[in-house]
């Protein structure tokens, strides 16, 4: 009888006890992506709002060309304040030039910030913008009879007369049945958003 080599016997053991394959662990499910919760629906722009943005900006250029012609009316207009102000020394009349020169500006850069201000806030669907815009027409509608107390010119009538029928517009477009469906529109998201957040804040808590 022949010997088993060792070489056989190593050769015959194909695989040690201990070295089994372990079986592989079930692959996990893919959690599936969570979806969004569709808000309600934001509502296009309406045409209302998009005109009367447009002449809100129509007036605060309309405002600016005001400030330009006040400005070099204030500038070239020592006579004026020499006639109304006979006893006044060359000094003090200067210094009432320069006084309704920068009071012009300052006026100016106001209205023409607050037309721009109401416009965007009114692009974005700000409820609070309407009310402002309605409260600014109701002075500025009071306004409207200030050049008739004092000096009365041409150009001050026109540009008061101007710039009453563009705010009277606005606010025609502004209060539109589409406009008000358009300013409830843009408020629900933010009640919804806020509620999400509340939402995923207890569920973190939990």
């Amino acid at each position: 009888m022949k010997k088993s080599t060792p070489q056989a016997a190593q050769s015959g053991s194909g695989a040690k006890p201990g070295s089994a394959a372990k079986p592989k662990s079930p692959p996990k499910p893919a959690s599936a992506a969570p979806t969004p919760s569709a808000g309600p629906a934001v509502a296009a722009r309406p045409q209302s709002i998009v005109i009367a943005v447009r002449l809100m900006y129509a007036g605060a250029a309309v405002t600016a060309i005001g400030l330009v012609i006040s400005v070099i009316a204030a500038a070239t207009g020592l006579d004026s304040l020499r006639a109304s102000h006979p006893h006044a020394t060359l000094a003090t009349l200067h210094r009432y030039q320069n006084g309704f020169i920068t009071g012009a500006i300052l006026y100016g850069l106001i209205e023409i910030a607050a037309w721009l201000v109401v416009a965007r806030a009114n692009r974005a669907g700000a409820r609070w913008a309407r009310i402002v815009a309605t409260v600014l027409f109701a002075i500025g509608t009071l306004n409207v009879a200030a050049p008739f107390f004092g000096h009365i010119t041409f150009g001050n009538i026109a540009y008061s007369a101007v710039i009453w029928l563009i705010s009277l517009a606005v606010i025609v477009y502004l209060w539109q049945r589409s406009s008000s469906e358009y300013y409830a529109s843009r408020s629900v998201p933010r009640a919804t958003a806020a509620e999400r957040a509340q939402g995923s804040s207890s569920r973190r808590r939990r």
